[in-house]
């Protein structure tokens, strides 16, 4: 097997969830087959060495992200697929191309496969057309694609009926986290770490921490990318519990924050299983999270559940341990990669 990955921003890790999965999971699928090739966003990567953890990288030099996605993924396939034997698209931006995509695998008998995202075509953050078109390519990629790949139970009601038979839930991993068990908790201490979006309720997750009796709230995102992030923090910079920091992607900095805090507050709300709330099981901090049917599924009793600020101001109140060990086995990298090859080879 040669398994090309398209669709993400590259490796190592410069965006999210996929970006994660693609480094720590990766590595793992590519000890187990030929090769595995990872298609990078070039304007990311100035340093542009082939390979990264056993994975070939190919460069495109077009954005993996926003509009011009759907130009990036076509040039990635055309770019892989010559040399592989199984392409895995993930996300649905290519999703316009999917019919050509099947076409072309077809004859030369390759495999097809999608991973189908958090249902982006629901996201409030998109207009109307926006959202119009992504359900369209959402359509189109798991009519076309061979195998599809959706990562939460509460999404398989998404997947389209004659799609039924071809798809396969698999999550994403977490137990690639650094722990650092020497940093004491810091009693009274939160953390969020998201994208500063609408759907992950920001404002929600503020109001009840202020509501509560915390002493500091840290919350780790991109605060400059939307006019809703910046008016955001402008509104709250000056609120003397509250810490609204940049991106982190340096490990030994997330890991501090995560092991010393007292609370994770995860306010995901649209789309499937969050990675960032997959990384947080494999911590010993409490975790109250926004109750929709994908958290749950994720995090099953290992949480508590919140609907709003009030609710949440209620639960920071309380005090209680943290027990997680059977859903952290469900989220190991070894059982990720042996799903997607079993997929893949199905």
């Amino acid at each position: 097997m040669r398994i090309a990955f398209i669709g993400c921003s590259g490796v190592p890790n410069r965006y999210g969830g996929f970006e994660a999965f693609m480094e720590h999971c990766g590595p793992v699928i590519a000890a187990e087959v030929e090769s595995v090739t990872v298609t990078c966003d070039a304007r990311l990567y100035p340093d542009r060495t082939p390979q990264f953890n056993n994975m070939l990288r190919r460069f495109i030099p077009l954005r993996a992200n926003g509009g011009m996605s759907v130009l990036h993924d076509a040039l990635a396939f055309l770019t892989v697929w010559g040399t592989s034997t199984h392409i895995v698209v993930l996300g649905v931006s290519g999703g316009l191309w999917f019919p050509l995509f099947k076409l072309l695998c077809s004859l030369r008998g390759k495999r097809l496969a999608v991973n189908i995202d958090g249902v982006e075509w629901r996201r409030s953050k998109f207009g109307l057309i926006k959202r119009k078109l992504l359900r369209l390519f959402d359509y189109l990629a798991q009519r076309y694609a061979d195998v599809v790949i959706y990562d939460n139970l509460a999404l398989r009601s998404y997947v389209l009926p004659q799609a039924i038979p071809r798809s396969v839930q698999i999550g994403y991993s977490g137990d690639h986290v650094l722990r650092l068990p020497g940093i004491p908790r810091q009693s009274g201490t939160a953390l969020t770490v998201c994208r500063i979006e609408p759907e992950n309720n920001l404002d929600v997750l503020i109001d009840g921490a202020l509501q509560s009796q915390l002493q500091r709230y840290t919350i780790v995102g991109n605060w400059d990318h939307s006019p809703y992030g910046r008016a955001l923090r402008e509104r709250y910079i000056r609120e003397s519990r509250l810490a609204l920091l940049d991106p982190i992607y340096d490990p030994q900095q997330l890991a501090e924050l995560r092991e010393s805090c007292e609370f994770y507050l995860h306010g995901h709300s649209v789309g499937g299983t969050n990675p960032s709330l997959v990384e947080m099981l494999f911590y010993d901090c409490r975790l109250l999270c926004f109750d929709v049917p994908f958290n749950r599924e994720t995090a099953g009793t290992s949480a508590d559940y919140f609907s709003n600020a009030e609710e949440l101001a209620l639960q920071l109140a309380e005090t209680q341990s943290a027990d997680r060990p059977r859903q952290r086995e469900a989220f190991t990298s070894s059982h990720i990669a042996r799903q997607y090859l079993n997929a893949l080879r199905s």
